[in-house]
């Protein structure tokens, strides 16, 4: 188990958690989305946000729903905390009805927003002060080994991508709408800065759009301008994060988890927003006029990556078997979702 040090307080308490026993109510949307929710908060079942007698409520996300909780929190004078899926999840996909592994709880912010410091980024921020690179390091290692990103659904295989002797540059496309997007202080433009950028920089210009994009159940923010720019290969083959890393030099992205994984790999990463690895000296920042005031927030610590990995994947989330529910800590997540790749392949 890990100590909690001087330097990040409450790290492995969760102090910034609701206090054990704490009543707490969400929206109907929460609840009959996500009924493995209540086993995060000691088994005790959410109540709706109007109820009598709750001490606190939690929002998933940032869309309307969430707000609609926190206009409730406000009225009513309770304390509010902002949940999310962590950045270690499942095999499956959530809307296919796959339990997490992991989610995160904020007390301040979502880790994408930008605009305002998360409990996420006072971590990092504590841990480029601590002994946590060895930590980090193995956090990390074991990531890579495994090949394991957010979601891993999609097989290992190398993407269909034509030979090119230029440096790979891959960019990656959102679909349209993506909170995390203008959360990390990003926009359309920031995906046509992008690619103008990637295509005057001489690379061979890689661009990952979604499936539903390509079959056109989804717009994507730059997905249909590349197909109509030349010299632009786009790839929506269904294969992992982890087998399209391994065939690109570099990435660039506005908000995208991807960027995350690409540094877990120590490759060059270009940000055109604030994403939550943004901003620490790790990755080549282009976010322009708007994100000045979040990068310079970011700007006094200088963690390392195994640093980053430490407090993302290590302390930050909390991790729970979905087979009982007990907790568990990143290691024994990261060995529980091994076993159910085996056991989905073999299938």
């Amino acid at each position: 188990m890990l100590k909690v040090t001087d330097n990040l307080p409450g790290a492995t308490d969760k102090s910034w958690y609701p206090p054990e026993g704490t009543r707490l109510g969400t929206t109907f949307f929460v609840r009959s989305a996500f009924p493995w929710l209540g086993h995060y908060f000691g088994g005790i079942p959410l109540g709706s946000t109007l109820a009598p007698g709750i001490n606190g409520i939690v929002s998933w996300g940032g869309r309307i729903p969430a707000k609609s909780a926190m206009a409730v929190a406000r009225l009513r004078r309770l304390p509010h905390w902002h949940l999310e899926d962590g950045f270690l999840r499942s095999v499956g996909l959530g809307k296919d009805g796959a339990a997490p592994v992991s989610i995160i709880v904020d007390d301040r912010a979502l880790p994408v927003d930008g605009g305002k410091a998360s409990r996420l980024e006072l971590l990092i921020a504590a841990a480029a002060k601590g002994d946590w690179d060895s930590f980090g390091k193995s956090i990390r290692e074991r990531m890579t080994e495994h090949k394991l990103s957010k979601y891993n659904n999609l097989p290992h295989k190398p993407p269909s991508m034509e030979q090119s002797a230029r440096r790979r540059i891959l960019l990656v496309d959102q679909v349209l709408g993506d909170v995390s997007v203008e959360r990390a202080l990003g926009s359309r433009y920031s995906f046509d800065r992008m690619l103008d950028d990637a295509l005057a920089s001489g690379g061979q210009c890689v661009v990952r759009t979604h499936p539903d994009v390509m079959a056109g159940y989804r717009k994507g923010y730059m997905t249909e301008r590349a197909a109509r720019t030349a010299g632009v290969v786009l790839l929506a083959d269904r294969v992992s994060v982890a087998s399209i890393l391994e065939v690109v030099d570099e990435v660039w992205t506005v908000s995208s988890q991807v960027g995350f994984d690409a540094l877990l790999r120590k490759m060059p990463v270009r940000c055109y927003a604030v994403p939550f690895y943004a901003g620490w000296g790790l990755t080549d920042d282009r976010a322009g006029v708007a994100a000045e005031a979040a990068l310079a927030r970011r700007a006094g610590a200088r963690p390392s990556v195994d640093q980053l990995t430490a407090a993302t994947l290590g302390l930050y989330p909390s991790y729970r078997n979905p087979k009982d529910w007990q907790p568990m800590d990143v290691f024994a997540a990261i060995d529980f979702l091994v076993v159910e790749l085996d056991a989905t392949r073999r299938a």
